[in-house]
């Protein structure tokens, strides 16, 4: 999917495209043909994420562009994040707001994206004894991500709640967005996000 992050406050600036170039990413060449600060606000929020949790930057193994209609962004099992060719090559400098993610700006995208990201890499690190086409069952799934909530629940008291209407549901695949939309609503509102956000933050991190 696609859509969330910190309108104003483009994290630490610069060139999300340098930052990644610089760590060994892979960019494809067709990301020359889009709106290079739409671009930039995306992957510097999916600098920003991954070095709030401590992640190294070549966790995203790519990126590269996709023809598909069905989200403006998304990230596969692989680590390669796909920018939409027709949301990215507005003219604009900036998404139209959308009121069902936690952030609909490029930025936020970025910031949704690294969180299936930091998921995926918790998840690889606490079951290194699972088979690749396991892991990949257990991601799809959302087995993983409902564990993430389990966890993040415990941590809340014993309940979470919507963190919006993209995110608001634990159960089945639908797990995974929650997870993603409690890390972009973190990074874009840091201790002002919601509770049930701080927890799914507190509990990712706690698998790292």
């Amino acid at each position: 999917m696609g859509g969330r992050g910190s309108s104003s406050n483009i994290g630490g600036g610069g060139s999300g495209i340098g930052s990644f170039k610089g760590a060994g990413v892979r960019i494809e060449s067709d990301i020359n043909g889009l709106n290079k600060a739409l671009v930039n606000k995306t992957l510097n929020g999916v600098r920003d994420t991954l070095n709030e949790f401590g992640i190294p930057l070549n966790t995203l193994n790519g990126v590269g562009v996709t023809d598909s209609k069905k989200a403006m962004a998304s990230v596969n099992g692989f680590g390669d994040l796909s920018l939409s060719r027709t949301e990215y090559s507005s003219k604009n400098s900036e998404f139209k707001k959308a009121n069902h993610v936690a952030d609909s700006t490029a930025y936020g995208i970025g910031t949704h994206e690294a969180g299936h990201l930091v998921s995926d890499y918790a998840m690889h690190k606490n079951n290194k004894g699972l088979s690749v086409l396991e892991k990949a069952n257990m991601r799809k799934s959302g087995k993983w991500d409902r564990q993430v909530l389990k966890t993040a629940k415990k941590m809340n008291g014993g309940s979470l709640s919507a963190v919006s209407k993209y995110g608001s549901s634990s159960k089945g695949k639908a797990a995974h967005e929650m997870v993603a939309e409690g890390v972009s609503e973190y990074m874009r509102k840091g201790k002002n996000a919601s509770a049930t956000s701080r927890a799914i933050v507190k509990a990712l991190k706690s698998y790292l």
